[in-house]
């Protein structure tokens, strides 16, 4: 059965998604909310380090991504009221547990839609106006790179650092698949408005983040034995990952927009020469020079991890 109260926030606008006696309420019932989301998540959380932060001021909380739990278990730690930013039409539309994001507090945003994104600025502005934070992740979706710290950010808290006068506070939790503990880390505040460039701001933001997910690895993730892996762990990382996505239910095919990822102009214009690839026949004047790099293209669609879900989701 669908979310019927809830589906109307996929259209509200930023005069309707919350109403300024809903953001009251909301800070006053955040101590109890935040004992009962602590309550819900499955592992035992640990705060490592958590700044003293101005009471009663609004902040920007950016986290990581990587894992299920990780936005309530962010959500229990943050010592206020965070309305968070959330991007899941089909859990929204059917997974019940959204409606502790309710009550909470959340801005839903389509991420695959250019002005739902846009849109959510002033509904986290007008959040932020009235004295209550927000939460988001600012890679957008879960990282699932094999060896990217931290993916690139889309640019909201810049843009509302340089707006509102916030600070951004990082957060990077940690879990490790099959592990029954959840590490947390919180940075000191940001001043990231104090940039004049975007992507100066930006890159600056990533590489906190990335320093305390690297830290976190360090700390607490076990050691890896050559000779134990299997003869294809890209695989193996990849079915992690997919198990991961699946402790959810999901009623549809969701993974173009699950699967989102911030790319500049240059990104954008290697991928696309790549899939270009696709179109290149061998011929005898070519095969010397192609051949290889189409065995490489090969071995990249196999483990192409959108496609791997695309095809294997459901099974």
């Amino acid at each position: 059965m669908k979310n019927y109260g809830l589906l109307k926030f996929k259209d509200v606008d930023v005069n309707n998604f919350t109403s300024d006696i809903g953001m009251d309420i909301r800070k006053a019932i955040n101590p109890v909310l935040r004992r009962i989301l602590r309550v819900a998540v499955k592992g035992d959380v640990i705060v490592e380090r958590y700044p003293k932060l101005e009471k009663n001021k609004p902040y920007v909380f950016v986290s990581t991504h990587r894992f299920v739990e990780d936005t309530i278990t962010n959500l229990s730690v943050i010592d206020r009221n965070a309305y968070v930013l959330f991007g899941t039409t089909d859990q929204l539309e059917n997974n019940k547990q959204v409606y502790a994001a309710w009550l909470n507090g959340f801005i839903y945003v389509n991420r695959e839609d250019t002005k739902s994104r846009h849109d959510a600025i002033p509904k986290m502005k007008r959040v932020l106006a009235n004295g209550n934070s927000v939460f988001l992740f600012p890679e957008g979706g879960f990282n699932n790179s094999e060896n990217l710290l931290c993916q690139r950010l889309f640019s909201s808290p810049y843009i509302l650092a340089r707006d509102m006068g916030v600070e951004v506070v990082p957060i990077a939790p940690f879990y490790e698949f099959g592990s029954d503990k959840i590490y947390v880390t919180v940075g000191d505040p940001i001043d990231l408005g104090k940039f004049e460039n975007k992507e100066i701001a930006l890159d600056y933001l990533r590489d906190v983040l990335a320093t305390m997910v690297y830290a976190n690895l360090v700390n607490h993730s076990t050691e890896i034995i050559r000779e134990n892996l299997s003869e294809d762990p890209r695989m193996d990382y990849m079915e992690e990952r997919r198990a991961e996505y699946l402790k959810n239910k999901w009623t549809r095919d969701v993974w173009d927009e699950e699967l989102i990822q911030y790319r500049n102009a240059a990104e954008k214009e290697y991928l696309a020469v790549k899939e270009s690839m696709d179109n290149i026949k061998i011929t005898p004047q070519n095969a010397g020079i192609m051949g290889p790099i189409l065995v490489r293209r090969q071995e990249d669609k196999k483990y192409d991890f959108k496609d791997y879900m695309h095809k294997t989701w459901n099974k």
